[in-house]
């Protein structure tokens, strides 16, 4: 949530716009509005005020909530958007809340309407909250899958050589010199493979600690 909340109202009577502004200043919410009675003046304000909030009336002249609230689907998807009205209906209502409108609030009732933005603030915050960690979470998969796949290529190099040496050595004469020497490569193909183990578990016990 910003510092300084950014607030968009679409109202065309100015009595009701006057109450609104009234009711958010008696909040202590640190914010700063926008008022707008059109389609054009709305959509305007979308694309420059960038508002964290709007707050529709239902019906308007030319325009109406539902409208608006498409409109801010489609240029700002998460921002909440509750409509404020005298007339909504509870039919209207449901149907607006399944839409996917944040919330709504009568006229009469402004007294509802700071916990319901504080609500809805809340839960627009949680949401970015936990697609960061989402995101955070996918991108540390990727990496460790990329060292997985990286590790696993290195990880054939000394084990294709301890093949190759064991089937070099004569287990028929024990102490061939042959054997001597390829003791001596097994041990160090050995180590390199220990070397690798070590390496990957290191580096996923990184990214571990970066979550």
């Amino acid at each position: 949530m910003a510092t300084t909340l950014k607030i968009l109202i679409l109202e065309d009577d100015s009595i009701d716009a006057d109450l609104l502004q009234r009711e958010l200043k008696k909040s202590g919410l640190t914010f700063t509005s926008e008022l707008v009675k059109t389609r054009s003046e709305y959509e305007y304000a979308i694309e420059n005020f960038k508002p964290d909030l709007i707050l529709s009336d239902f019906s308007l002249p030319s325009f109406d909530g539902l409208s608006a609230f498409r409109i801010k689907q489609e240029k700002s998807p998460e921002t909440p958007f509750i409509i404020i009205s005298g007339t909504i209906g509870d039919e209207n209502a449901v149907e607006l809340i399944r839409d996917g409108v944040t919330d709504y609030i009568l006229k009469d009732k402004l007294f509802s309407l700071v916990p319901k933005i504080i609500r809805a603030l809340e839960e627009i915050n949680a949401k970015r909250k936990k697609e960061e960690i989402e995101h955070k979470i996918k991108l540390q998969n990727e990496k460790l899958f990329e060292i997985a796949f990286l590790q696993a290529h290195q990880v054939r190099r000394p084990v294709s050589s301890i093949q190759g040496l064991i089937s070099l050595f004569n287990f028929s004469v024990p102490n061939d010199p042959i054997n001597s020497e390829v003791l001596s490569r097994l041990r160090i193909a050995a180590q390199e493979f220990d070397d690798i183990i070590r390496s990957i578990v290191l580096k996923t016990s990184e990214i571990e600690n970066m979550k």
